[in-house]
């Protein structure tokens, strides 16, 4: 009897807890503007096709937005994707360059003096070896503001300024191996991704992976069902004003925020994704359940109350039995 009562009581704190923790009982998983405190700096990104032997060159505004007269010191950094949004990690501490590095595609690269509030136009060259390999090659043009003057850094010192940057992606055409894989569909709620969900799901992301050696694209759609197969949400994948590029040999998740999925029942969300020129469609889905937290909670209670009710029923039954049996 104690051993029913001990199990009754923990049915109803698991009740409890339901009813008052945050909701997403789900399996947990794992191009911004750079922005700095000195200078600004436009376009953010820049993309160009450029044959081996061939040139470009980049056009860059860049502003001073401190209260004192500074040098814009230039310099390139390689990067890696972080393998889920897409934002590039600067390689700030690498000696040797990355095989997809523009290094030495770059040229004209100098130091920029500006005054408090000065605005300069700047073009940076790009010139690609003749036996350049094709594929995509990529790296980040860097600007940090160093003050000059009486402000400048004392001998030894280091000037601790913030600095600003322009992603560069060059393709160089020829033989680009196009190979993508959707690795995943993620549902989340908050941080969590899972399947069964007592509350909302807010977002919803596409893993998509490139193991190709030129950059991608990926554009298609997403679309939600509910239980009764009625589309209540669908919506492009990748920005298509301004789309992200996977990097070689890396993934992106790109994730859309979503209010669609708010009534109780099974879902099932279909992502078909294309590439390059759209000629193959790669299609994937996932099903999930929401379930409302105080439906959750009753139907854990409704059990309880059954189970205690039945409980009583066999122990009644069993004090009815020897009785019968001792007359």
């Amino acid at each position: 009897m104690r051993k029913f009562h001990r199990f009754i009581a923990a049915i109803s704190c698991l009740a409890v807890l339901l009813a008052t923790a945050p909701f997403a009982v789900a399996q947990s998983t794992g191009n911004g503007t750079p922005t700095g405190s000195g200078l600004s700096i436009s376009p953010t990104i820049s993309q160009f096709t450029i044959q081996p032997g061939g040139s470009d060159t980049i056009k860059i505004t860049l502003k001073n937005i401190t209260v004192d007269n500074v040098t814009a010191q230039g310099f390139v950094n390689d990067f890696t994707s972080d393998g889920t949004t897409g934002n590039p990690k600067i390689l700030t501490n690498e000696t040797s360059p990355s095989p997809h590095s523009i290094r030495n595609f770059v040229f004209g690269l100098n130091d920029i003096p500006l005054q408090r509030g000065e605005q300069k136009n700047i073009t940076i060259g790009l010139q690609v070896p003749k036996d350049t390999t094709p594929g995509a090659y990529y790296g980040i043009i860097r600007y940090k503001a160093v003050p000059v003057g009486q402000n400048a850094p004392a001998p030894g010192q280091v000037a601790l300024t913030a600095s600003v940057g322009t992603i560069v992606l060059v393709t160089v055409p020829g033989n680009v191996r196009e190979q993508v894989q959707v690795k995943g569909l993620h549902v989340y709620r908050g941080g969590e991704d899972g399947s069964l969900f007592f509350g909302p799901p807010t977002s919803i992301g596409v893993e998509v992976a490139n193991f190709g050696n030129g950059f991608v694209a990926p554009f298609g759609s997403v679309e939600v069902r509910n239980m009764f197969n009625k589309n209540v949400l669908n919506y492009q994948l990748n920005n298509p004003k301004q789309p992200g590029n996977i990097l070689p040999g890396s993934s992106r998740v790109f994730t859309q925020n979503i209010k669609a999925i708010n009534s109780l029942g099974r879902y099932t969300i279909i992502a078909s994704v294309s590439y390059g020129k759209g000629s193959q469609v790669l299609s994937v889905q996932k099903t999930i359940w929401y379930i409302p937290k105080w439906i959750a909670v009753l139907f854990i209670a409704v059990i309880a109350g059954l189970l205690y009710l039945a409980f009583r029923s066999y122990r009644r039954y069993q004090r009815d039995n020897k009785h019968t049996v001792r007359r």
